[in-house]
This record gives structure tokens, sequence and C-alpha cells, in this order.
């Protein structure tokens, strides 16, 4: 379903032409009637011959509504600039037409309007010409001109068939599941409740979903759906529509503010990259560092505008630059915006988005910013993908070009054939940077081989250590740790990692230390040194003894207490055959049965508490398992 918005000078009979279409009256508010000339946006819908029903938004021609204007052909699918014959092109004929053509509208009809006070066809002959010289170039430049009358109904069968034509010729509005509408128009109505209107795009809106108001950060769920006067349960990308929203008050909202179907699709930010186009007919330039007007969908903001490598921009060129602005905006990806000076009020240029969420360039890296922004100008998915992961080395699948008109089908499809031509690697739901991948991949074996070096004693480097260093989401880092699996480059044993080809090995200083400490556990092994005993006694000392524990050579218990390994299991056995003859055991039979101090029985107690072998009741110990026998026993 199309958008046709109006364009034209003030009192050129825009408001006329489409009553005259339509039969609805598109000057809605008192003061327009009053006034005779129209200051907001009106609306209609016409019905064609061929079955379509298109949408018409009426714009204010006067410069004083400028922005009003700019939020209503925001949206808009095609348009219909509206001339009068006997004052011809004015200017803001000519200001509509640049915002027409920066905004990319290339649809258009021109009406020729009031031709019942002069139809001499010498001069509207002349009048066409004229205009004809005046929209050479632009998005409008092969648009067919209809001379009309609305007052006497000339001629408005044949725009009709002229609208039906063009209508016919435009794409259809994808729906790619990411319902986005800019609000226009805030109103209540008595009993029902605060209502707002826009043109939905990208995506579909029903009656009962709940949606995210931005910027004010509201959720609401919308009430009752509208497209033409007509309730729906659903409406579809394209339209027009009415939503009446729960839960909010009219002083809640206001035209600028953006509904989308869910907070995740509203990526906003400070700093956006843009390319712009000034207008060749000014002579002024955009000059950097200073501050303009942006009009970004129905919002108006004022932002500081940094163009990238340059000091000015003059009139007819193009060129990359950074808007700053004091508040979030919520833009997208290949959008359309109009720039214009604060004073003298004047449109100047505009231009579309290539990074809805940018941040400060350093001057060194300007030339490699403009760089990847001419990239992101031709708009190909597949190298937005790869500038994405250049820049972000990996992100999530969902969040890949949210704020595009992409659809996460087209993303998926697209980052497959990437993946099959070894420009990117999938991991999951991650898209990762292929040079990246393998620069952490190397990373990783670097960490592990210097971690041998440093303590070629140690099992490895625990994982949560080396997750920690590496600094990855957590999905992303245990697909990384089973590639280097799978490749036989390294091992995991429980929450260890090491080199595929690591065993721990003494210096011999340390096969010294070993000997030494093995020495001291067995001189009196009922009454052994504890760890801090052995660390006084031996300096150093500490990575041997953790290599005794890994390869069972000791024992720690708690309170810092070491017995040597085959001396704890001995002791351990006795406990055991005791409980498994007696049922309990306390501390003085531990005390008769072992020959230790009341220093040694308690800690090593809890040692068998811990390994699950024994509880505690009251003051006796029970039995909760046996040792495993040897096989044949």
């Amino acid at each position: 379903m199309a958008i046709i918005g109006t364009a034209g000078h003030i009192d050129h009979g825009k408001s006329a032409l489409i009553q005259a279409l339509t039969a609805i009256d598109p000057d809605r508010l008192p003061e327009e009637k009053r006034r005779e000339m129209t200051i907001d946006l009106g609306f209609a819908w016409l019905p064609l011959s061929s079955g379509e029903v298109v949408g018409i938004v009426d714009v204010p021609g006067h410069e004083d509504f400028i922005r009003n204007m700019i939020a209503g052909v925001g949206g808009i699918d095609a348009a219909i600039l509206v001339i009068a014959q006997d004052e011809g092109w004015m200017p803001q004929t000519e200001e509509h037409l640049r915002i027409l053509d920066l905004l990319g509208v290339k649809h258009g009809i021109v009406a020729l309007t009031k031709i019942d006070l002069n139809d001499d066809p010498h001069w509207l002959d002349l009048v066409e010409e004229e205009i004809r010289d005046k929209i050479r170039g632009t998005s409008l430049s092969d648009a067919p001109i209809v001379r009309v009358s609305a007052r006497r109904g000339t001629n408005i069968a044949e725009l009709k068939q002229r609208i039906d034509e063009m209508v016919s010729q435009i794409p259809p509005n994808r729906d790619i599941g990411k319902p986005r509408l800019p609000i226009d128009r805030v109103f209540s109505i008595k009993g029902s409740g605060v209502v707002i209107t826009g043109t939905l795009i990208d995506g579909t809106l029903a009656r009962g979903d709940e949606i995210y108001i931005f910027p004010k950060g509201l959720r609401a769920r919308i009430r009752t759906v509208e497209s033409y006067k007509e309730k729906l349960d659903r409406a579809q990308t394209g339209t027009r529509v009415a939503l009446n929203l729960a839960g909010l008050e009219k002083e809640d909202l206001e035209r600028g503010d953006i509904i989308f179907g869910d907070k995740g699709q509203a990526k906003s930010s400070r700093i956006i990259d843009v390319q712009v186009q000034l207008v060749p007919q000014l002579f002024a330039s955009l000059k950097s560092n200073t501050e303009y007007k942006i009009y970004l969908g129905t919002r108006e903001l004022s932002g500081q505008v940094v163009l990238l490598g340059r000091e000015y921009i003059k009139a007819g060129e193009s060129g990359f630059a950074q808007f700053r602005f004091k508040e979030p905006v919520a833009t997208r990806l290949g959008e359309h915006f109009i720039v214009r000076r604060v004073s003298p009020s004047q449109t100047i240029g505009g231009g579309t988005v290539l990074d809805p969420a940018a941040s400060r360039h350093k001057y060194k890296n300007i030339p490699g910013v403009t760089h990847s922004l001419e990239r992101r100008a031709r708009l190909e998915i597949d190298d937005l993908i790869l500038l994405e992961l250049e820049e972000r080395k990996y992100i999530e699948e969902k969040d890949l070009l949210i704020a595009s008109r992409y659809s996460t089908q087209d993303v998926a499809q697209c980052a497959e054939s990437l993946k099959t031509e070894n420009k990117l690697l999938r991991a999951g739901t991650w898209i990762v940077d292929l040079a990246h991948w393998q620069k952490i991949l190397a990373q990783v074996l670097d960490i592990l081989a210097q971690e041998h070096t440093l303590h070629p004693l140690e099992k490895g480097l625990p994982q949560a250590e080396l997750e920690s260093r590496l600094r990855l989401p957590k999905a992303l880092f245990g697909h990384l740790i089973t590639a280097l699996i799978e490749s036989g480059k390294i091992a995991r044993q429980e929450s260890t990692i090491a080199l595929l080809t690591h065993r721990p090995s003494l210096a011999p200083q340390q096969e010294k230390l070993v000997a030494d400490i093995l020495k001291m556990l067995k001189a009196e092994p009922a009454n052994p040194p504890t760890r801090k005993e052995i660390l006084a006694s031996l300096p150093g000392s500490e990575t041997v003894i953790r290599y005794l524990y890994q390869q069972g050579l000791a024992v720690e218990l708690p309170d810092g207490l070491l017995f040597e390994r085959q001396y704890y299991e001995k002791a351990k056995d006795k406990v055991i055959v005791f409980l498994e003859k007696n049922g309990t055991i306390t501390i003085q039979q531990v005390r008769d049965l072992l020959g230790f101090s009341r220093k040694y029985i308690i800690p090593l107690l809890n040692k068998l508490e811990e390994e699950g072998i024994i509880r505690r009741r009251g003051e006796e110990r029970v039995l909760i398992r046996k040792q495993a026998q040897p096989e044949g026993e």
C-alpha cells in the first residue's frame, strides 16, 4: 500500500486538489479554516480503479511550516508536486522539490493547477517548459505533468489514472519483522484515550501488541488499530495507521517519537556517521564544527556537524560527516535526512545515514574511516556485514544490522554465504571476523605456552582465568575452547586448560625440593609439617607443593596440614575398616587407632567428610560409603 505526499508553494491548491481527488478535506484545524491555509499535516486516502487504496499526506506550503512539511514527506513513496499555472515556479516549490530529491522520492507527478483561471494552451506550454527545466536532473525529472482544475474537476479523472499507473511501478513494501512507526500526530478521543498516527514501516503491528516508544522509554499496549477509518486486527507495513494506546496520556507523546515493536530494535546513539549532499542552487557551504537543524523521520534535532577530512563542503558537492546530538537518536542504516541552516533558515542539503551508532573518530584514523564509509555508502548487505565484523570483531547474529532495512533472514542467508566463501565464521549464534578468530586462537596458544614456561609443574591454566584474560562472551569462549580441542591443539582436564603436548615436568632444582619435602613428610608420617612450616624451611617450594598434589604424592588437610599420600591412604583405610566393623568411631578411638594427636585428628576427619566417606553424628562419625576394592578381591 503506497503513501503519496503533496508538495508545493503556499496557495497553489494542494489541499483543494486532495479534496477534489478524495472528497476529504485535509485541513482539519479551525485555524486552517480561518486563515485559509494549511498549517499542519492533513490526511486522506484514495481508492484507485486497480483496487489499490493509497494514503495521502497533505503538507503546508508556507516556509514558516517547513518543519511540518518535512515530517509529512519523510515516509512517503511518491509525491504530487503542485504548481499553480498563474504563479508558476515559486520559492517553496523549489525548496519542496529539493527536499523530495534529498529524501530519495523517485516516483512523482506534477499537477499544474488552477487552469480554470487561464486555459490558454500556449501559456500552459510555457509554464510546463519552465517546470521541465526546473525538475531536470532531480528524482522527479521524468514525472508526467497533468493540467487540472480542482474547482471545476477538470482532468481529475486523468490525474487519478496517472496515480494508478505510478503506484503500479512502486515496489511493494517488505515486512522485515522490525516494525517502526515515526509518530506524526498525537491526539486524544474522549472515552478512548490517546491516539497516534504515522506511517508504519518495516513490519506489522496488531491489536494487543506491546510496543516500545523511543526516546521516552515508555511501554504501551495497542488497544485498537485503524487505517483509513477501517478497524483492523493487524496493520501491514507501508500503511497509514492510527493506534489507540492503553496506559498513556496525550502529554506523554509528541511528534518525532518512534514506536518500535521491541525495545531491542531501538538501537540509539548520540553520534551517527553520514554521507551529506548539498543542493547545487545555493551559495552556502556546510562548515565543520557548526550547529545545524537535522530532520530524521518526523523528528527535528539540533546537531553539531563534524566533517571528516575537510573543513567545508561546497554547494553541489557531497562528503562524509559525523552528526553529534545532545539527545539520543534511533535511526537506521540508509535512512534519509534533511539539513537546514539555523539562520537564515534554509534547506541546504541532506543525505543518508551510514553508521547509526558511531563513535568519535581520532584525526589519525580519518582516512580509514572514510574508506569504510565509502563501502557503507553502497548499502550492499555482504559488505555491510563484513564491515560490521571488521569494526566490532564479533556480534550475535540477532543484533547484526538490527538498525537497517534487512531482515534477520536476509542477514542469516548472507552470513551463511560468506561463511561458505571463508570470509567469516559462524560460532553458534555468533558471527565472528575470520582474521580476529585466528588471532584469538593464536593468542590462546601463546598464553598457554607462556603459562607452561612460567609454571612447568602446573597441569595448565584454570579455564576461568583464561576466560577472564580473553574477555569474550561466555558462549563464544565455549566455542573457542571446543574448536581448539577438536583441532588437537589443547586438552581440558576438569576445569584446567593446557596445550596437548604439555606434561608437567621438574627442573633439577625442583626435583631436589620434591625429594626434600617427601623426606620431611616421611620422617614423622604421623606428625608431618604444615604447609607454612615447609615454606619457611624450603623457600620457593609453593609450586612444588602443588605439583605433589597433582601427582598424587601428597595430600593437604584442612588447616594447612600435609600428609604423604601413601600414609594418608593407609590411615583412611584403617578408619574405614574400623567403621565397617564397629559402625561408629570417636576422636579418642581415632587417636588410639592411628596414634595421632588431636591437631591432626580433626583435620583428618574433616577431610574424610569432604570426600564423602564419613559424616558426623553427634560426637561420633559414621560410614557413608566404602572405599572401592581392587578388582578380584
